[in-house]
């Protein structure tokens, strides 16, 4: 059993950036997923009612950023000094600019009446 289990929906989205760096870094972790017709039933369970988050012994850590920048620290991917953290930080940002991108058109409101 492993001290990480991440926690997201079975797809890629905001939880892939840190399978990635699991994946990159050989770290074991439980990759926790969860069905959209699962999910109504665990959001209150869930810090900040959202996913992914990631649970380390008795904290559960959400935030897809602050997730990814803890494994890449944790796992020895973030950087040995501050100008390669901020290399890593840039990746992280980079990642996340076309994911951002998606869900701003799944989830934006098409009716100006609804707005």
């Amino acid at each position: 059993m492993s001290d990480y289990n991440l926690k997201y929906f079975n797809l890629r989205g905001r939880g892939e950036i840190t399978r990635l760096i699991f994946a990159a870094s050989g770290k074991k972790y439980n990759d926790e997923r969860v069905e959209f017709e699962q999910w109504p039933a665990q959001k209150n369970q869930a810090p900040l009612g959202q996913l992914p988050y990631l649970k380390v012994g008795p904290v559960e850590l959400p935030q897809s950023l602050a997730i990814a920048r803890f494994v890449a620290r944790e796992t020895g991917l973030a950087g040995k000094n501050s100008l390669e953290q901020a290399q890593a930080d840039a990746v992280v940002e980079t990642i996340m600019e076309p994911v951002n991108y998606y869900y701003s058109n799944i989830f934006r409101i098409q009716d100006a009446d609804e707005k």
